[in-house]
């Protein structure tokens, strides 16, 4: 035993070397033995031992997450700090974001000007005040230092910020301001003062398409796609249109989703002479307004949502909502411009390869003398409050005759997304009785301003 004793002595000793000294946590942190045997007397570890870091909460591990103790006694890796930092916050693919230059901002209170007023020069220079220290140490990807400031905007012009611009990292470990997101600039046409009616193209005018089923005209076939009406692109998944137009006629049967398309930025007539711009567009559902009326088309408003989202560009583009407080003269005195596509033209005829989308003024009629103006053609008609009557405006330029097509009506006037001027939705042409288009009859148009806040709800 006796002799033994040295060699044992000279064994432990070995070990001991070998042993690694806890490296203790970092500051504002701690350490775990994650891996292997635990501390000898909490103070020393066996070879093998793995210890991990962890940083308290707005803290952030900078260095070696993990260490081991190795077999020359010493701790693999360096050890890490914990440093102030946020994460960055997640953005769309719509929004840009730009790192800016590290700098130390400086706030002035009152009590700076007290404070240099009351001392001398002299003796706030003895003791200046300590500028804070720009931040050391990497972060892991994804996490930006203590006061970093972060800028942020809009990667294409056809959309504007909502959300903060500049956002910078706080001690919380949190951002200041609000995120932000891009959303489509609505009812802005580049580069147009007073545009003129025709030969006009309106981004947000969209085709509404029906696939046949069962009717055998010359022109139709069966799973033929027909235009059947105008709708208004309202964001890049939302598009308003006349309930009748989605619709079985006199029926609040709703036409499937598979056997309806919409076309957006299109400009001819003749589908053969679509341009490369446009965009096809499934339907994923057809939200009919509850209050719909078939008979009288009452309430003749639906939303459409698409499958996809909408590619804005200079040809695509949102129309403005606007509630009826927006409108700066009353809505009777208003010049209403009105757009669509001859749904009733004849595909045989000489012109209709070069039919285009058609555009015109209108202007408002009171619903009272709509209706003497009908029942004088022998057409009784009740113009509810959800409508509005509206015939041409004879002193401004025209191409269309609304009695043919399912449009849509708009008005050029400041709202409250902007100063500026922009295109709003009005109006939904809805039914009409002026089968000459001789415009001795108005026509009676879906009022939108009292919908605006059932579309929003349906926006998202």
């Amino acid at each position: 035993t006796y002799n033994s004793s040295p060699f044992l002595l000279f064994s432990l000793l070995v070990l001991e070397e070998r042993n690694c000294s806890d490296p203790g946590g970092p500051v504002n942190g701690y350490r775990k033995i994650t891996g292997g045997p635990e501390f000898i007397n909490g103070r020393y570890a066996k070879i093998g031992t793995v210890v991990s870091f962890f940083c308290n909460n707005s803290y952030v591990l900078s260095g070696n997450e993990k260490r081991t103790c190795q077999q020359n006694g010493e701790w693999s890796g360096k050890q890490p700090i914990c440093i102030k930092a946020c994460r960055e916050p997640k953005i769309s693919d719509l929004v840009r974001r730009r790192v800016l230059p590290m700098q130390v901002q400086s706030r002035e209170t009152p009590l700076h000007q007290l404070y240099s007023a009351a001392f001398s020069k002299q003796k706030l220079q003895s003791a200046p005040t300590k500028k804070p220290a720009l931040p050391f140490g990497d972060l892991p990807a994804g996490y930006q230092h203590l006061h970093t400031q972060l800028q942020y905007e809009c990667i294409s012009p056809f959309y504007r910020r909502l959300g903060s611009s500049r956002r910078t990292c706080l001690r919380t470990g949190k951002w200041s301001g609000r995120a932000p997101s891009c959303i489509p600039i609505c009812g802005k046409i580049e580069n147009v003062t007073a545009p003129k009616t025709q030969g006009m193209r309106w981004p947000w005018q969209v085709a509404i398409y029906r696939r046949t089923s069962g009717m055998h005209d010359g022109s139709l076939h069966k799973g033929a796609w027909f235009l059947v009406c105008s709708g208004a692109l309202v964001n890049e998944r939302t598009v308003v249109v006349a309930a009748h137009c989605v619709t079985d006629l006199g029926k609040i049967t709703i036409i499937k989703t598979a056997d309806l398309k919409v076309v957006l930025g299109k400009f001819y007539r003749d589908d053969d002479r679509d341009e490369k711009t446009i965009q096809s567009l499934r339907v994923s559902a057809v939200i009919l307004h509850p209050n719909y009326d078939p008979i009288l088309l009452d309430t003749d408003i639906a939303i459409l949502k698409l499958l996809d989202k909408a590619r804005i560009s200079t040809r695509i583009q949102p129309i403005c909502l606007a509630s009826t407080r927006d409108l700066s003269t009353s809505f009777q005195e208003t010049h209403i411009t009105v757009a669509g596509w001859n749904v009733l033209a004849d595909v045989r005829s000489p012109g209709f390869k070069n039919d285009t989308l058609r555009s015109g003024v209108v202007r408002v009629v009171d619903s009272l003398l709509c209706e003497e103006q009908h029942e004088d053609h022998g057409i009784p008609v009740s113009v509810t409050d959800n409508m509005f009557c509206a015939s041409r405006d004879p002193t401004a330029p025209s191409d269309i005759c609304t009695a043919e097509t399912g449009g849509i009506a708009a008005v050029f006037f400041p709202g409250q997304a902007s100063a500026e001027p922009r295109w709003h939705l009005v109006g939904l042409v809805s039914w009409s009785y002026d089968k000459t288009c001789s415009h001795s009859l108005s026509t009676a148009f879906t009022k939108v301003l009292p919908f605006k806040d059932w579309i929003e709800r349906n926006m998202k």
